[in-house]
């Protein structure tokens, strides 16, 4: 069986090193998309042998090795293949990967997949769900691109009612839906998928990713190949940077008694190969976002759907409630906008809201007191940056978290979300910014360290602070009444004054 395609054209600008690296006359795939996890396709799949398929213009010398080893080697023309059983392969190996060098100057690789020898054990059918609200560019460019590859069934669930079918091929089946979040879009999709039938398994995507098919291509292969005793295992997908492409995320996560939460893999810049062995180490995950979420269909089929939750949380309530045993793979991720990028009012009420509800739902000793001292904390601080319409949300959320789970699931989500988004800021351009105070934010700036830039607007002569809205610190607002908070990635901001 084929497992995947190695890409040889990076998906995105100045991501060349996670595909290949290039030096002299060598061409190696020890990277994030070409190494494949030896270890873990060892420890969870079937697969007895892999053969590494080669379409070569002239002469190439191909080697097979781990991070250590040589595992094999031939000289190739045109047309070739190596298999490498894995047996072969020495133990505690944890990747495994090609490298080609050029016997000749015209020599060239075309094209490089890669097939398995396994014994099946189960059948898979995979939907592909993703939900979206007014982001009609960008789904419609990831369907298109996904529908031209896959045979798995596309779900479109969207939350804001502004696409059509003929925005899609007509094998993608499109749901028009109210707005119920990502939670409730998702909830959508998945009913739609167990109508279809003999669907195993849901591919959660996000609407804003930008992704390289071989990721779908490799986490749907290591289901298929999956032993027995881990058919219920799912794949959570790696979660790139959008502005810094070779940078990760985060590669799933754990959520521990106490309430607190870790990222795995945080800022790996997985350009480097000595990261690649670090992204590629066994943690205890226990949550995988759903910007990209392979998962057995049978959570579902047995009535578990996700809470109501909008946003945020939704996918760490869901993972734990349904006891997931979720494997992160190199290879298998997205690139996602930062999230600090689209932190508002509305995310800051969601996320106070649905984190003191999981807290109470899966954190030991969890109490009220407690959940009043966090609430506490987080309005405290938004009140010190004179960010009330913050405060406010971040109050509400707690409000509506004592009227208890009931109140979430008849609560009418839409038209509270349209309530909530008042309190979002209104932002201003640079070019507005400048006009009123003078200066112009650049992207140095804020940092490093951390400014005091005062500005004063030559017809009111109100003085301004400039901050950054994302690494702002509480003591930067103490020096004047009002304040600009920037947001260097978009070139806008918005004024707050400081109250009583």
């Amino acid at each position: 069986m084929k497992l995947f395609d190695v890409p040889l054209k990076p998906r995105l600008e100045g991501t060349e090193k996670l595909y290949f690296r290039k030096e002299n006359n060598c061409l190696s795939f020890n990277t994030f998309f070409g190494a494949l996890p030896i270890e873990k396709i060892r420890k969870y799949t079937s697969i007895s042998a892999l053969e590494f398929n080669f379409d070569i213009i002239g002469e190439l010398l191909v080697e097979i090795r781990t991070e250590s080893d040589l595992v094999a080697t031939a000289t190739l023309s045109e047309s070739g293949g190596i298999t490498v059983k894995l047996s072969d392969i020495p133990s505690g190996a944890k990747l495994l990967y090609p490298a080609l060098y050029a016997n000749e100057s015209n020599s060239e690789l075309k094209s490089l997949s890669v097939s398995a020898s396994y014994t099946p054990s189960f059948a898979t059918k995979c939907a592909i769900i993703t939900c979206t609200y007014k982001r009609e560019e960008q789904v419609k460019k990831n369907i298109a691109y996904l529908s031209d590859k896959t045979d798995c069934n596309i779900i479109v669930v969207d939350n804001g009612k502004t696409l059509s079918q003929s925005d899609f091929p007509e094998s993608v089946r499109l749901i028009s839906n109210a707005n119920n979040g990502g939670s409730g879009g998702y909830k959508k999709g998945m009913e739609e998928a167990l109508q279809l039938g003999g669907i195993t398994h849901f591919l959660l995507i996000d609407d804003d990713v930008e992704i390289d098919y071989t990721a779908v291509q490799r986490a749907l292969s290591f289901a298929r190949c999956l032993k027995p005793e881990y058919q219920d295992l799912s794949v959570a997908g790696s979660m790139l940077y959008m502005d810094k492409p070779t940078y990760q995320f985060e590669a799933g996560g754990h959520f521990y008694e106490d309430g607190s939460q870790r990222g795995f893999g945080h800022f790996l810049d997985l350009s480097k190969e000595e990261n690649l062995l670090l992204n590629e180490q066994e943690n205890a995950i226990n949550y995988g976002g759903w910007w990209f979420m392979l998962m057995p269909s049978r959570y579902a089929a047995n009535g578990q759907f996700p809470l109501p939750f909008f946003m945020k949380y939704d996918d760490v309530e869901y993972a734990l409630r349904c006891k997931q045993r979720i494997v992160t793979l190199n290879g298998v991720g997205v690139w996602h906008e930062k999230f600090e990028a689209k932190y508002n009012s509305t995310a800051e009420y969601y996320n106070v809201r649905n984190y003191l509800h999981l807290c109470e739902m899966y954190a030991a000793n969890f109490s009220r007191k407690k959940a009043l001292k966090f609430a506490k904390k987080r309005i405290k601080a938004k009140l010190r940056r004179q960010q009330y319409k913050m405060a406010e949300a971040a109050k509400r959320g707690y409000e509506d978290y004592l009227k208890g789970l009931d109140y979430l699931q008849s609560l009418d989500a839409e038209q509270n979300h349209k309530e909530l988004c008042k309190l979002n800021y209104e932002y201003i351009t640079y070019d507005e910014i400048e006009r009123r105070c003078g200066v112009r934010p650049r992207d140095n700036t804020f940092y490093p360290p951390h400014k005091i830039i005062i500005a004063v607007d030559p017809t009111t002569r109100k003085r301004y602070v400039f901050t950054d809205k994302f690494y702002d610190k509480p003591w930067q607002y103490l020096f004047t009444k009002y304040a600009v908070h920037c947001d260097p990635d978009n070139n806008c901001g918005y004024v707050t004054e400081r109250k009583k």
